[in-house]
């Protein structure tokens, strides 16, 4: 897997082995459709990366300048990943990762320090209702007020227009996978 975009563009991140069943890394021609519809140049950006797996989501923000990004995972072995391939890019400085079940861990404010944050990524695992409990569970506090999230499920699960505070904005088919953007509902 490699990294589509800004100043480590081309580089390959470390991925579990091919039999892994415990991450299930987002496609690559996925990844570069979302990141062509955000911004190219994050700078100033604070990332959420939740369910974060290799972190490739998080780490292809701050190769676009992103300031800084937090990444949760609840396996052992995803969190190594992540660690070895922040090491690997230099940019352990710029992230902070936690090994934590969600969305429990978001109620317990130990992220707040390091928010408001500009963009959240939610991929968790496929049809285990925790996209949607996990986007619940979000508090507005955490983020900036025109903050994007973004949400991966399978393409059978049906995911609501409303979600607590959020509302959906769009959302882009992929084979399985459904992508769906929301922003913060307006009152």
């Amino acid at each position: 897997m490699k990294i589509s975009g800004g100043k480590f563009k081309g580089r390959k991140l470390i991925t579990p082995p091919s039999d892994s069943q415990e991450i299930r890394p987002l496609r690559s021609r996925i990844r570069k459709a979302i990141f062509d519809m955000l911004a190219e140049d994050m700078s100033g950006w604070k990332i959420l990366d939740l369910f974060a797996g290799t972190g490739a989501l998080g780490i292809e923000c701050l190769s676009r300048n992103a300031d800084f990004a937090v990444f949760i995972d609840s396996s052992p072995v995803s969190i190594s990943i992540i660690k070895r391939n922040l090491k690997h890019l230099g940019i352990e400085e710029k992230a902070k990762v936690f090994e934590a079940k969600l969305p429990g861990f978001l109620k317990k404010g130990v992220i707040k320090k390091f928010s408001p944050f500009d963009l959240v990524f939610i991929t968790p695992p496929y049809k285990k209702g925790l996209a949607v409990k996990t986007l619940e569970k979000l508090s507005l506090e955490l983020l900036e007020e025109d903050a994007v999230v973004i949400l991966e499920e399978h393409e059978e699960v049906e995911i609501p227009e409303k979600v607590g505070e959020f509302s959906l904005i769009k959302s882009c088919n992929y084979g399985e996978t459904t992508i769906y953007f929301f922003k913060q509902a307006k009152q």
